[in-house]
């Protein structure tokens, strides 16, 4: 009986160990950007995204399906990435507004079509970790 107890005893403390590390492997970003023309008194939605290490998530409201636009098709550099769709891009950019310290995160829709920018946004990030 002895060592019954002690054999569930060290399973329980493996299965606690277990589950109290969850270990972080990688980490991803989660934006949520919102219209800029949203200062001025409109009401926009916010749009969501998720970038991690595998590719760009979002919510094709269309098809009404969750997209994943895989890492190797989007175009980065130090401060900004890009993602490509057929009629227009997001660009997504780092940038400090003059007066401030803190860098923001902005968010432009480009047309292809009509070779002009239809919309900015600004986003806020929040780190998101992948299990």
């Amino acid at each position: 009986m002895r060592r019954f107890f002690i054999f569930i005893s060290l399973h329980l403390f493996l299965f606690l160990l277990v589950i109290a590390y969850q270990a972080q492997a990688d980490e991803g970003l989660n934006l949520s950007c919102k219209n800029m023309l949203s200062a001025f008194g409109r009401n926009y939605e916010p749009l969501n995204f998720k970038l991690e290490v595998t590719g760009f998530h979002y919510f094709d409201t269309s098809h009404n399906k969750f997209v994943i636009i895989p890492s190797k098709e989007l175009e980065f550099s130090e401060d900004r990435f890009t993602v490509k769709f057929p009629e227009y891009e997001l660009g997504f950019q780092r940038i400090v507004f003059a007066g401030d310290t803190e860098p923001t995160i902005t968010m432009s829709k480009y047309d292809y079509i009509n070779n002009k920018f239809l919309d900015h946004y600004e986003c806020t990030v929040a780190r998101s970790y992948i299990n």
